[in-house]
């Protein structure tokens, strides 16, 4: 028996209902307005992975698809995707710390900081710092 949401164009609402068999059922109406003009609509899913398939969609290289390195969005789209597929691991505030970072990146650039990086996208170095080679701080002590 399975359970079918349907769409009522009338009052924009959204409802479900236990059917027996595939069929709607007879006089199906909108549990809000009451009209039987009513659409099935499309449900989400959702799909248990085990952690080896979670960390196999991560190293896809099709996860990099599309991704500009140089656009705070691109990053920032790639960055959610990341976040769900690694689901509760990233924490609830997942999407709020990207959105965040994103808009302090744009703002920082509205104001027109430099970012390191040239019009032809080679690194530059502040003068102080040229010649002096800095390490990477990945964030690893």
């Amino acid at each position: 028996m399975p359970i079918y949401e349907y769409l009522c164009p009338q009052c924009n609402g959204r409802f479900q209902k236990l059917v027996y068999g595939f069929r709607d059922p007879e006089g199906l109406a909108c549990p809000r307005c009451g009209t039987t003009d009513v659409r099935r609509a499309i449900s989400r899913v959702a799909v248990l992975k085990s952690e080896e398939s979670r960390i196999e969609a991560l190293a896809d290289p099709s996860m990099l698809a599309g991704l500009d390195e140089n656009d705070p969005r691109s990053i920032a789209r790639w960055a959610k995707k990341l976040g769900k597929e690694l689901g509760e691991e990233a924490g609830d505030d997942w999407d709020e710390m990207v959105d965040e970072m994103l808009e302090e990146e744009l703002q920082r650039k509205d104001k027109g900081e430099d970012d390191g990086i040239d019009a032809e996208g080679e690194e530059t170095a502040p003068a102080s710092k040229k010649g002096v080679s800095q390490p990477d701080d990945l964030g690893w002590a």
